[in-house]
């Protein structure tokens, strides 16, 4: 769980965002921001959802019928965390399968690179 933190810590760092909450528990009825979830249809398939509502499913951006890739996953996470931007909870059914810490620290350390790409060119 140790990388969630940093991932965690990472994302109020750049995106200037207070109290951000990624955990393997449900937030209520309604009450995320963002949902990385299997379900399952009537006739017992797996689909993966990642939705910003699970009142309200877009099926065709919020519905794969294959697990999503770590890219997929932290780009929403990302998007999510910028509409947000205090307050953030995401609910992730199981973080090892969704955000695998090697990827995660990877993705942390590529994006550190980046943006210090970015400041030193005076981008941002």
């Amino acid at each position: 769980m140790d990388h969630i933190e940093k991932l965690i810590k990472h994302l109020e760092d750049v995106y200037e965002t207070n109290k951000i909450q990624i955990a393997d528990q449900s937030f209520g009825w309604g009450g995320g921001d963002l949902a990385v979830e299997p379900w399952y249809t009537a006739d017992d398939y797996e689909v993966h959802v990642i939705t910003n509502s699970t009142t309200d499913i877009n099926w065709e951006t919020d519905v794969y019928y294959y697990e999503p890739s770590f890219e997929t996953v932290i780009e929403r996470i990302v998007e999510t965390v910028q509409d947000v931007g205090f307050d953030v909870k995401i609910y992730i059914s199981d973080l090892d399968q969704f955000l695998p810490e090697d990827e995660v620290l990877e993705w942390i350390e590529e994006n550190i690179n980046e943006t210090q790409v970015k400041l030193d060119k005076g981008i941002i």
